[in-house]
C-alpha cells in the first residue's frame, strides 16, 4: 500500500470560510446560552460560555455575554427573558467590575437585577469549585436599587 503525502490547505479558499473571515462571529448579538433558557426565577449573566456551563451543570440557569461589555442588542435580549430577575456574575477583574457597573446602570430601570460578589481568591464563578460555596454566594447576591 502507498500512502499519498497529505495535501496542503495553505492557499485553499472557500466560498464559507471568505464569508466568515469577512463577518466574523457577531458576539454583540447574541447571547450564549440564551435560547435554552425557560420561565425561571432568576438567570446568572456570566462574561464567559464556560462560567454558563458551569453554573448550568450546578442547576443555575445561565447566559454569557461573551465578553464584560453589554450591548444595546443584548441588553433587550437579556430584558426579554423569561425571568424575573437578571443576576450579573461577571469576572473577579477590573473589566468585569467595569462590566458590572455599566450593565447595571443599563438594564436596571427594565428588569430585577442584583450582583453576586466573588471573593478575592477567585477569578470567576468557574473557580468556586465548592458547590455549597457557590450556592452561598448566589444567594447573598446584593439587589441593585
Amino acid at each position: 500500500m502507498i500512502r499519498r503525502p497529505p495535501r496542503s490547505t495553505q492557499g485553499v479558499s472557500s466560498a464559507a470560510s471568505d464569508v466568515y473571515k469577512r463577518q466574523g462571529l457577531k458576539k454583540s448579538k447574541l447571547l450564549f446560552g440564551g435560547y435554552k433558557i425557560e420561565k425561571c426565577p432568576f438567570v446568572c449573566i456570566t462574561e464567559g460560555t464556560l462560567d454558563a456551563m458551569w453554573l448550568e451543570q450546578n442547576g443555575y440557569p445561565a447566559v454569557a455575554l461573551l465578553g464584560a461589555h453589554l450591548s444595546r442588542i443584548q441588553q433587550e435580549l437579556l430584558i426579554q427573558l423569561p425571568t424575573d430577575e437578571l443576576v450579573l456574575c461577571l469576572d473577579n477583574d477590573e473589566a468585569g467590575q467595569i462590566g458590572l457597573n455599566a450593565a447595571m446602570a443599563c438594564i436596571s430601570e427594565r428588569s430585577v437585577v442584583s450582583y453576586i460578589q466573588i471573593p478575592n481568591e477567585f477569578k470567576d464563578v468557574q473557580d468556586i469549585r465548592n458547590t455549597n460555596k457557590l450556592e452561598n454566594i448566589i444567594n447573598k447576591r446584593t439587589f441593585f436599587i
